[in-house]
């Protein structure tokens, strides 16, 4: 079973999950573990407070999740835009496709204060690629790591004590409009996922994203847009599991010191061959960010 998790965003301060630990229940139980973007936090790794105290690193819960018998998958996502070398994948020819979802908004995060100079870094990436006759899904794509970059280098330090936590409060909550541009694009994110996976030749049935938190299931079209949200206070998350007879969405909830799948709210059958998982990655940069790692 592969089973599908995102915007962890471990080594954020409001992040639920605060050691690798509490992740065993839910990634234990899969033979293939797809973290699909957000996975960790990178924007302050580089950060002077974190020097003697580093965030959460790739390398150890890959280890951690090596000794558990399962392979990890990590797709790239705008906060951790360098955490791999894979920006997407598929399953059944291209029946299953699964991005982080940081491309469906020109800007990347509409809500964001940083949202117009990440639109113009987006603009400027579009303008370059566009010199090239067919660019490729896998390149348009790297366009927005590339700018979710040059926004992390604008991001002040963080600052752990209680004024340093306050400060990133108001920023969350200012504009007061800012809650308006999240409903927005809660709204928007089905349809303009579709719309873009469409602009470069995909057509799946089912489309898996994360990115604008909000754990979700629309259609559009002939499209099922499954959205898992994140592992943030509020609004939740869920896995997604996919096995050989179909696609399972499960509450993911808190019990004791462990996440695990909760309830089913969402079951289609369909034949999946597990084996046709393909990671699309650049094979120029494969050997210095691979897109999993596994130790049987």
């Amino acid at each position: 079973m592969i089973r599908v998790l995102s915007d962890l965003h471990w080594g954020h301060k409001a992040s639920l999950i605060k050691d690798s630990d509490s992740l065993q229940s839910l990634v234990s139980k899969a033979d293939t573990v797809i973290f699909n973007g957000d996975t960790l936090e990178q924007i302050y790794e580089d950060s002077p407070s974190h020097i003697g105290r580093p965030l959460p690193s790739i390398r150890d819960l890959q280890q951690k999740i090596d000794s558990w018998n399962t392979k990890a998958v990590f797709i790239t996502g705008n906060h951790d835009p360098d955490i791999s070398n894979a920006h997407y994948c598929e399953l059944n020819d291209g029946q299953i496709l699964i991005t982080h979802g940081d491309a469906i908004f020109d800007s990347i995060a509409p809500w964001s204060q940083h949202s117009d100079i990440l639109k113009q870094s987006v603009a400027n990436g579009v303008q370059q690629l566009s010199k090239d006759n067919q660019p490729s899904f896998y390149h348009y794509l790297q366009i927005f790591k590339n700018a979710s970059k040059e926004q992390h280098a604008l991001v002040k330090d963080y600052d752990p004590t209680m004024w340093g936590k306050f400060q990133i409060f108001l920023r969350q909550a200012w504009p007061p409009t800012r809650i308006l541009k999240v409903l927005d694009s809660w709204k928007k994110a089905p349809s303009n996922a579709v719309e873009l996976v469409e602009r470069f030749g995909f057509s799946p049935e089912f489309l898996i994203i994360g990115h604008t938190h909000k754990p979700d299931i629309s259609t559009c079209g002939t499209t099922t847009v499954l959205n898992s949200g994140s592992f943030l206070p509020w609004p939740g998350a869920t896995s997604i599991d996919i096995s050989e007879s179909g696609i399972e969405v499960k509450e993911i909830i808190r019990n004791g010191s462990q996440f695990i799948a909760g309830k089913t709210v969402y079951r289609r059958a369909i034949d999946i061959d597990l084996e046709s998982l393909r990671i699309s990655i650049d094979t120029q940069k494969t050997a210095a960010k691979p897109a999993y790692q596994f130790s049987a």
